[in-house]
């Protein structure tokens, strides 16, 4: 019964003048059919069915004051309408929301079909600290993270080149590698920049393998802050594994050494950078 009683009251509400009237009302209060009907373009018999319409579905009251008809919007059931409908919209979000939850739990199945294991909940989160201080101006420094020559220079562990290093530079913008190792393999490294201020602070996160569709199966989300110390540039780093949808040995064998390849792009980044000497030539 009281589904049928709002379902009038939004039917009343489907036409845009009998909205129109019920903002009518509620802006003015009380007027008369008279009145109403001066407001629109349509006739009054036109307006007069759409008072019918609307004192029916009991969303206005009409009262008959000598020779006119009075009309009030009804507030209780106005109310009662919202109240209704909030009541709707928490249910639907309540859906919604176990319906997320079970994406997100297929989303975090494996490509296999295998259901997201321990090891891959343990890596989820792991993070590590690096710092380093570099006897160059920290301009120079933050470049080498933005400027691509620079970047295919130093980025990745020792005995690793990088054919392929595309980088823009810009909130939003991606990043790009091809990451060579001495046997000859490709490892494509996937990133965007989420923060980009130069030249103290840059955000952006890396990708560590790929599916066979070229998705992402690890990310990381790594945090740079460059500070000014005596002359040099400290550089500390933050990264965390903020994604990791399949988890095999060579996956873990690769977190496993994920610190110990930071520290040896470090090492080459130290090796990149520009003597004091040299720049001044």
């Amino acid at each position: 019964m009281v589904y049928n009683i709002f379902m009038d009251a939004f039917s009343a509400l489907a036409d845009p003048n009998r909205r129109k009237i019920i903002e009518i009302l509620a802006t003015n209060g009380q007027l008369s059919a008279t009145e109403i009907c001066e407001k629109f373009p349509i006739s009054p018999p036109a307006i007069s069915q759409h008072l019918k319409v609307l004192r029916e579905a009991k969303l206005v009251h009409m009262e008959k004051r000598a020779q006119q008809r009075i009309y009030q919007l009804n507030p209780e059931a106005l109310l009662a309408l919202g109240d209704w409908t909030k009541q709707i919209t928490q249910l639907w979000k309540q859906r919604f929301d176990a319906l997320e939850k079970v994406l997100e739990a297929e989303k975090m199945k494996n490509f296999s079909g295998i259901e997201r294991t321990s090891d891959m909940e343990n890596q989820i989160g792991r993070e590590i600290n690096l710092t380093r201080t570099y006897n160059a101006p920290r301009e120079l420094v933050f470049r080498a993270f933005t400027d691509a020559r620079l970047l295919a220079e130093w980025f990745g562990p020792n005995m690793f080149t990088n054919p392929v290093c595309e980088v823009d530079a810009r909130p939003g913008g991606a990043i790009l590698i091809h990451m060579r190792g001495p046997d000859g393999v490709v490892y494509p490294c996937r990133g965007l920049f989420k923060e980009i201020s130069a030249p103290e602070r840059l955000v952006f996160t890396t990708s560590a393998f790929e599916d066979q569709d070229g998705h992402a199966i690890v990310e990381m989300l790594n945090t740079v802050t460059l500070s000014e110390r005596n002359g040099k540039t400290q550089l500390t780093l933050h990264a965390v594994v903020i994604k990791m949808v399949k988890s095999t040995p060579e996956i873990t064998a690769a977190l496993d050494g994920w610190q110990e390849g930071w520290s040896q792009s470090f090492g080459k980044l130290a090796r990149t950078l520009p003597h004091p000497k040299e720049q001044s030539r």
